[in-house]
């Protein structure tokens, strides 16, 4: 990979990180609290994303 893809490609994962609750920290680390609500909250709206794109798809197949 080149720099700028590598920095791409990291810029994309802390995109995702966050919307489960990740928090960056530096030089690409990122820290998720387990004990906070948010990232529960975050994950349920997740797997409620996921659950209804497959309810989705399966009507499409």
């Amino acid at each position: 990979m080149t720099e700028e893809q590598h920095r791409d490609a990291a810029a994309k994962l802390a995109r995702m990180w966050s919307t489960i609750g990740f928090e960056p920290f530096q030089h690409g680390v990122h820290f998720l609290d387990c004990h906070l609500q948010r990232p529960l909250d975050l994950l349920a709206e997740r797997q409620q994303e996921f659950s209804a794109l497959g309810r989705s798809w399966s009507g499409h197949n």
